[in-house]
């Protein structure tokens, strides 16, 4: 890999920048390091110490990022430059793509690479078209709007390609340079102090002859917002400005544009106040939700997503049993990320992060995430969503726990409309996982649980508990006599979270070569047998204290679920559940306990 001198402008930062410097030393310690600090007033720099290969630059004000950037390249002394912010994390790879891109095309003056959140979603600044006034009238109405209402600059939203490609502009949090161009175009235009001057330099560049390319494989997770001391109403009005200088300079020019300008983007002004006075108001309305993370669980998570972090990967985690083994993972010092469009509704400590499954679908190609192991919850039939991403990424070498159901077994005879199809998706999914796992070195265990209970979202027993409590009428069900086994959620994280850290534990150990392990289908359920009544009773009474019992028949139950089968809340009843009540759904442990052994709960919902 070419020597490179990076820049870092540093401007209250806070523990972001010694993370920054810590991970640039380890993945490149050839590299010259330049840190620029805008006048900072935290104690972000106090650990900085000028040694060769570092060189620190203490400025008396804040002269903004272009200026500081310049006065960073003017110390460079190698060919290539890179400007990169020091709430950026770089995953193994990213600089050596880098690099390589520009080697391979000399008309390229500079590249950028695939800029990613924190939840692994690609950010608006990664890649984008020169700014218009219309495109920039279409950025504000996808604040307000989701649609495509006008054209924007930003082109996250427009597929990822698969090789490096030439766009208008890249982002200034990660921006290699080379130093004859930078030199040539007169660095950033330094009446711009935050926003804008990279789409300026761009620009600029490509009037000189040069491309600007972007490299897809080289990811870079990117925190945003982590120069401290910022209000967004300051944030709000250097964008303004920098908007302002930008389309002035390169738009329409004369006294007429000028003035429809002016005007346009007042209006602009005026709406993005009011959209970040309406966001402060969901804050103040909802203060127990912090809009962000502390600086010290934001770093960890950006280590986590380079790879410098092992971590297990959770599918399904919004759910009992994901909370429950996330919480048991974390317990055990096992680093936990989590597959969700939903974080808010994840609980996670310290050791658990989230992200977005738009990193594991679209933005896989590069990422650097140490997953250990896997531990799917989600629908076994949407695993394969994830298949190349599994695939390519983690291949064989990391043991498996995933979760099925016994429905593939009792629902396969059943009448109801829905019923067979679940089966059928759960024996689809199991038959996928063992082709797909085929080859593998490391264990996968398909775990079919029984009926789950436990926690906030379980849907069957709180159905139950919801209309004893809301109805006061506890139902006598004495026809129901089918034998059940339910299962706690905690139980199977339990058992889930032993098995793996066990596996984990073994996977250090030397093994033959080209072994495989087979895919392993095991039964779990709970540690007491009670018929369908039974449950029933206990579930009414945990809800709901005396009330009205009502004896029920056989026939006056199916006649009532005829009634309400079309409601919504009953609509996921098969419409053979009367007689399904009668029969016995029993299964085996010896097979789940042979593996693991563990002590399961009685039923006390």
């Amino acid at each position: 890999m070419s020597s490179i001198s990076i820049v870092i402008v540093n401007f209250n930062s806070g523990a972001f920048l010694e993370a920054a410097i810590d991970s640039l030393r380890r993945l490149t310690p050839s590299s010259e390091l330049i840190v620029i600090d805008n006048a900072s007033s935290d104690s972000s720099v106090d650990f900085l110490k000028p040694h060769r290969g570092l060189i620190f630059v203490k400025l008396d004000e804040n002269y903004g990022f272009g200026a500081a950037s310049n006065i960073g390249a003017a110390k460079a002394t190698n060919d290539l430059i890179l400007f990169l912010n020091p709430d950026a994390f770089l995953p193994e790879g990213t600089l050596r793509k880098m690099t390589e891109y520009l080697a391979a095309h000399p008309e390229s003056g500079l590249c950028g690479a695939l800029l990613l959140d924190l939840q692994g979603r690609e950010q608006a600044g990664s890649r984008r078209y020169d700014p218009t006034l219309l495109r920039s009238c279409g950025k504000v109405a996808r604040s307000i709007s989701p649609f495509p209402i006008l054209p924007t600059f930003d082109r996250h939203d427009e597929a990822l390609p698969e090789t490096s490609v030439h766009v208008d502009a890249i982002s200034g949090a990660c921006m290699m340079v080379r130093r004859q161009v930078h030199e040539q175009i007169g660095g950033f235009d330094e009446g711009y102090f935050l926003h804008f001057e990279d789409l300026d330099y761009c620009r600029r560049a490509r009037e000189q002859g040069w491309n600007i390319g972007f490299v897809p494989d080289a990811p870079v997770f990117h925190y945003q917002g982590g120069s401290g001391v910022t209000t967004e109403i300051s944030l709000l009005r250097h964008k303004e400005q920098g908007l302002r200088r930008y389309l002035d300079k390169f738009g329409a020019q004369g006294a007429l544009p000028h003035a429809i300008r002016s005007f346009i983007l007042s209006l602009l002004v005026v709406i993005g106040r009011l959209l970040v006075s309406a966001a402060s108001n969901r804050r103040k309305q909802h203060p127990w939700q912090p809009s962000r993370r502390i600086d010290s669980s934001a770093i960890k998570i950006g280590q986590t997503l380079t790879g410098q972090e092992p971590a297990v990967l959770v599918f399904g985690a919004r759910s009992d049993v994901g909370d429950a083994v996330n919480a048991r993972l974390n317990a055990r010092g096992l680093r936990t990320v989590s597959v969700t469009r939903h974080p808010d509704a994840v609980r996670t400590s310290p050791l658990a992060s989230t992200i977005h499954p738009e990193m594991v679908v679209r933005n896989y190609i590069g990422a650097g995430l140490n997953a250990v192991a896997v531990v799917s919850l989600c629908p076994i039939w949407e695993l394969s969503v994830y298949e190349k991403f599994l695939g390519s990424f983690l291949g064989n070498r990391t043991p498996w726990i995933v979760l099925s159901s016994t429905s593939a077994v009792t629902k396969m005879e059943s009448n109801g409309e829905r019923a067979p199809g679940i089966a059928s998706r759960l024996r689809q999914g199991e038959e996928w996982l063992a082709r797909f796992r085929s080859g593998a070195s490391q264990a996968t265990i398909v775990l079919r649980p029984t009926l789950i209970y436990g926690g906030v979202r379980n849907r069957n027993i709180n159905k139950i508990k919801a209309i004893a409590r809301y109805s006061r009428i506890r139902l006598d069900l004495e026809f129901a006599e089918g034998r059940r086994q339910p299962i706690h959620c905690d139980d199977i994280a339990e058992w889930t979270t032993a098995l793996l850290s066990r596996a984990l534990a073994e996977s250090g150990k030397a093994r033959p070569a080209n072994t495989k392990s087979p895919v392993t289908l095991v039964e779990l359920s709970g540690g007491e047998t009670v018929s369908f009544v039974e449950m029933v009773n206990r579930t009414q009474a945990a809800a709901c204290v005396g009330g009205v019992k009502l004896r029920c028949s056989r026939r006056s139950v199916r006649f009532l679920f005829s009634l309400v089968n079309w409601v919504p809340w009953f609509n996921e009843v098969p419409k053979d559940f009367v007689s399904r009540l009668e029969k016995d759904f029993l299964f085996s442990n010896n097979k789940a306990l042979a593996l693991q052994p563990q002590s399961l709960r009685r039923f006390y919902p």
